[in-house]
């Protein structure tokens, strides 16, 4: 069984108006039918308000929501415009209502109607809704909505072509695409949202960043191809660096994705522009299978400097040279390398040493912290947790809630999950609170990713175990068939088979926990 039938055996979608399917990538995504025509209306009235013309751009936008009328970003764009052009004008807030009805996590409409708030001298509303918008935005759930499974490919690919038709001969360019970018995020579709980000990213500076911060959403909700993509037009997109702090998962994003395509040239220029080491750009390659790339990188940074210790960690692996003799001469060094270095070497490690042999060796390389968010890493970090050859401190919390879910932690140690990207959130309220409306709701608004995601397979598996309804034959095959050796997956799968009766299944999971952990 494909790895997408698991969501099919797990998940029950709410009803909805039929979706329209399109592919990219060589995945399948859908969302719900966008007409052209109201497309180009919403194009018109942001290309007015850009300009300042605001009856022209009220005019537009309601011809858009004539057309569509559960179009949420068209009635936050006529609420923000009639409230510019008269804060007295309660229309905008009967439009800033409508908004809400519709998507009442829609950060943007609520930063409208703060701004709105504060035009008109309430402060009180406008702190309440610019809090609400801030909540929103920190949790980043809002911008990735339910794409379910549907008919009709071919038409929305030429629908996406037709809107991105009428963007290319506007007049005002960066109007245009920014509106391009708002309407395809309100209206679910990921790959136009991801094209629409790529064209903004180079305009100025304020878009680039936002462009990092998307990529980044991209990345939290699982989907990773076009996060890759978008976080490379953000590194690419002029001289300027990114913040190292604010943004280092979109640097690494755009760094993999290079590293995707096997083009060391640009995974040196992006590494040197975001400020991504190199020895951790060659370790993130060995951690993508890529080793010839990775001894590329790293081998003319460790003849240039033999003291540099993440380099020759990297290079001894990628050489393929005696892993324990080089963890043994990094006794006594007092650098420290990245934690995907450490992770790649220990890696490399437990493939040639017992777990204890592993560990004791890696106890004497220091490290900078593991990244939350940074699935190349930490997924591989838990891995290694798992088989005894990190410590569990070693961990970020979106790293602990994994581990929590293979029955090896307590996700009472995490504290504050803010920083939790929105699949780790819904992996920890799938141990915690299965049946919570909060669980309910990331479960659809990640349904689609758990076709190939892991981390959102395993928690619609354990919220479905939790629910007491029978689990249906095969569901512990279809988990294990999305990556047959992730010891998450293995975890949940063994759950599913023994809570069935699944013979072949149980037998399967703990295999593959056994080749992995030494487990059964």
């Amino acid at each position: 069984m494909k790895g997408a039938a698991v969501l099919a055996l797990l998940v029950t979608a709410c009803a909805s108006p039929p979706p329209v399917e399109r592919v990219y990538g060589g995945r399948i995504v859908s969302g719900r039918y966008i007409e052209p025509e109201a497309y180009a209306a919403f194009l018109r009235g942001a290309i007015a308000e850009a300009g300042g013309d605001a009856r022209s751009a009220i005019a537009a936008y309601d011809v858009a929501a004539e057309l569509d009328p559960r179009g949420a970003e068209i009635w936050t764009r006529i609420g923000a415009v009639r409230c510019a052009a008269d804060p007295r004008d309660r229309r905008a807030d009967d439009a800033f209502g409508r908004a809400l009805a519709m998507d009442d996590a829609a950060g943007r409409t609520w930063e409208a109607k703060a701004q709105c708030a504060f035009v008109r001298g309430d402060g009180a509303a406008s702190r309440a809704a610019a809090i609400r918008a801030a909540e929103l935005d920190a949790s980043a759930d809002g911008a990735i909505v339910l794409l379910a499974r549907g008919a009709g490919a071919e038409h929305g690919a030429a629908t996406r072509e037709t809107l991105v038709s009428l963007t290319l001969t506007s007049r005002d360019r960066v109007a245009a695409w920014d509106a391009l970018a708002r309407w395809a995020e309100s209206h679910g579709d990921v790959v136009l949202w991801a094209r629409a980000l790529e064209v903004i990213a180079p305009f100025d500076r304020p878009r680039r960043e936002a462009v990092a911060r998307a990529a980044e959403e991209l990345a939290g909700v699982g989907e990773m191809v076009e996060a890759r993509s978008v976080a490379a037009a953000a590194v690419d997109a002029g001289d300027e660096l990114l913040s190292a702090s604010r943004h280092a998962l979109a640097s690494r994003l755009a760094v993999d994705e290079a590293i995707g395509r096997g083009d060391a040239e640009t995974v040196r220029i992006r590494a040197s522009r975001a400020r991504v080491p190199l020895d951790e750009a060659a370790a993130r390659a060995l951690l993508a299978g890529k080793v010839a790339l990775a001894r590329e990188l790293v081998s003319t940074m460790a003849l240039a400097d033999p003291s540099a210790l993440g380099a020759r960690l990297v290079l001894a692996v990628a050489e393929g040279r005696d892993v324990l003799g080089a963890a043994l001469r990094a006794h006594g060094d007092a650098s420290s390398v990245s934690g995907a270095v450490l992770v790649a070497f220990g890696a490399a490690l437990a493939r040639v040493a017992s777990p204890e042999q592993a560990r004791g060796s890696l106890t004497h390389v220091g490290h900078d912290r593991i990244a939350g968010g940074d699935d190349r890493v930490v997924r591989a970090a838990v891995d290694l947790v798992a088989r005894g050859v990190l410590p569990a401190t070693a961990l970020p919390p979106d790293g602990v809630v994994e581990l929590a879910a293979m029955g090896l932690a307590d996700t009472r140690v995490l504290g504050d999950r803010r920083s939790l990207d929105a699949r780790h959130a819904y992996l920890a309220l799938a141990i915690e609170e299965p049946a919570g409306a909060r669980a309910r709701e990331l479960g659809s608004t990640l349904a689609r990713v758990g076709a190939w995601d892991p981390v959102v397979a395993a928690a619609a598996a354990l919220v479905a175990l939790a629910s007491g309804s029978p689990v249906v034959p095969g569901a512990a095959g279809a988990l294990l068939a999305i990556e047959p050796a992730d010891p998450l997956l293995a975890a949940v799968a063994l759950r599913l088979a023994e809570k069935s009766g699944d013979s072949e299944g149980a037998r399967r999971a703990r295999a593959a926990l056994s080749a992995r952990m030494g487990l059964y």
